[in-house]
């Protein structure tokens, strides 16, 4: 049975139906869902740190916040022009890197390889400048590590993913993708799979940019948006266009497995360490947990227009709200990793 829960400034939610404020005296009391300003406006993308401090790119400021783990903003940071993914460098540098979807930012070159315009602006652990970056593409999205710990930046507005070095930020390659490539997950073996908005496919990439697979738009569906890889490497690509979340089978299968439906607009999705899943729903204002068998169950009420969700060490699910400026939290409802923070790319 679905469970669902409310956000409010107390402890109030909703249990099969039925609407409760105040203590709770069951012996697994529900989770709380708590809220607090983004430190910008319109909050997009999200990370968390190893230090449990909350990096937000508020597209409509231009700049990266620092929340510490209790929700106070810490400091903000600028960036290039309307920032929307976000990725921390949690297993190496510990910096952080923001695609820029309208270019420059501080210490931006003055001009990118073919007249692009997408750039990446890289802030170490404290947030201090180290560069910003061109991605040989235009709006560039999202963003993953690979193996040697370079950055792989989805192009949108060029079909093509880049190849940066993750140390000094020059541009190493770019590789064709489909059409307006948006989110991009790495699985154990270090392929690239990446949702092609337009294009309504899945491309998937090995480590050195060959096209292993193209996963077809009858498969997958117009508008791909967040996607991540489970425990046994099968991609959950959430559908805009249809309201469902689609899951594949890890390579070199790619075959449909089943489709979930979920709220409206989902974006998002993030999986944590026991496997369970959970995506933003960006029109419904939710975000809908599945387990690793696919069931509901349970559903959080959030904020306005919930896009992407990072997981920190207490299990903690944060998730950004962009129309009303402010992050989400869920309160314990995940299984940590040591070794990532489960943050989602829709």
């Amino acid at each position: 049975m679905l469970r669902k829960y409310l956000l409010s400034a107390g402890l109030c939610f909703l249990i099969f139906g039925t609407y409760a404020c105040g203590s709770d005296h069951s012996s697994t009391p529900p989770p709380s869902v708590v809220s607090f300003a983004s430190g910008g406006n319109y909050p997009e993308g999200i990370g968390i740190d190893k230090s449990d401090n909350v990096w937000i790119a508020n597209r409509y400021s231009n700049t990266v916040a620092e929340l510490s783990n209790a929700g106070v903003v810490l400091a903000t940071f600028p960036v290039g022009m309307r920032p929307h993914g976000l990725k921390i460098d949690r297993s190496g540098t510990g910096n952080i890197w923001i695609q820029n979807t309208a270019g420059a930012g501080p210490g931006a070159p003055t001009s990118c390889p073919g007249a692009t315009s997408g750039t990446v602006t890289a802030l170490n652990s404290h947030g201090a400048l180290i560069g910003t970056f061109c991605t040989g593409g235009d709006g560039p999205q999202h963003a993953q590590f690979d193996a040697s710990g370079n950055i792989w930046v989805t192009n949108q507005g060029s079909n093509t993913i880049a190849e940066l070095d993750g140390g000094t930020g020059a541009l190493i390659n770019t590789f064709p993708t489909g059409e307006a490539p948006h989110a991009v997950a790495r699985d154990e073996s270090g392929n690239f799979w990446i949702g092609n908005y337009y294009s309504g496919t899945v491309s998937v990439l090995n480590s050195a940019g060959a096209l292993l697979a193209t996963i077809p738009q009858g498969s997958v569906g117009l508008q791909p948006t967040g996607n991540a890889i489970d425990l046994s490497g099968n991609l959950w690509q959430s559908v805009q266009s249809i309201d469902h979340v689609s899951v594949f089978a890890a390579a070199p299968s790619f075959a449909p497995i089943r489709s979930e439906a979920v709220g409206i607009g989902p974006r998002g999705v993030t999986i944590d360490a026991a496997g369970n899943v959970f995506v933003a729903n960006q029109e419904s204002n939710n975000v809908l947990e599945f387990n690793s068998s696919g069931a509901p169950i349970a559903e959080f009420l959030v904020g306005a227009c919930p896009e992407n969700m990072a997981i920190d060490s207490r299990g903690n699910v944060w998730v950004t709200n962009a129309c009303s400026s402010t992050v989400s939290v869920l309160k314990g409802v995940a299984t940590p990793s040591a070794a990532t923070d489960n943050d989602s790319n829709g």
